[in-house]
């Protein structure tokens, strides 16, 4: 009898263990994928609790709001900079998403790295940057967040809590899909 009863035991059990394994791989594999960064444990930590501020100045396309203010939309950050190829390579994509998701209440904002921000006004005009875009001329943006290359990516939920922080470039989308289907 104990050697069934034991039996009978390690079936629940293990079907319970593939249940989960199964249950969590579906969930990650939802997910944006993190980049490989320095940081990642830090990113990690941030992930889930509120936003940061928005410490930005010389705002175009829109005016200055703050993480608050945006409560009960999704916000993306862009972490860009002037002189970075993949970053203006990375404009016409930006624009269509933005556009995209507008009115489904997805705000997209780029935040200008301090070092060539004085061309960002250039670059919004020549690259033809339709979403907001603000300059962090103190640095204390991209301290707070801390973002480390660029492009970096992160994702506010509409309860203003940091959802992903710097994910891959290509899960943009798939980050605002899952964050949409929330409600």
């Amino acid at each position: 009898m104990r050697k069934a009863y034991m039996g009978v035991m390690k079936i629940p059990s293990a079907v319970s263990c593939v249940a989960l394994l199964f249950a969590w791989t579906v969930t990650a594999a939802d997910a944006p994928a993190p980049e490989a960064s320095k940081v990642r444990t830090e990113l990690d930590g941030m992930q889930g609790q509120p936003a940061p501020a928005l410490d930005l100045s010389n705002w175009i396309n829109g005016k200055a709001v703050q993480v608050s203010d945006l409560k009960g939309k999704i916000v993306v950050l862009d972490f860009w900079a002037t002189w970075c190829g993949p970053c203006i390579k990375s404009i016409p994509h930006n624009n269509d998403i933005s556009r995209k998701y507008s009115d489904k209440g997805v705000v997209f904002i780029g935040v200008c790295a301090q070092k060539g921000a004085e061309k960002m006004a250039e670059t919004v005009k020549t690259h033809q940057i339709e979403y907001p875009v603000a300059a962090d001329t103190n640095g204390k943006t991209v301290a707070a967040y801390k973002a480390n290359s660029f492009p970096d990516y992160y994702i506010i939920d509409r309860k203003g809590n940091l959802r992903w922080a710097d994910f891959a470039n290509k899960d943009v989308e798939k980050a605002i899909t899952l964050l949409l289907a929330e409600k």
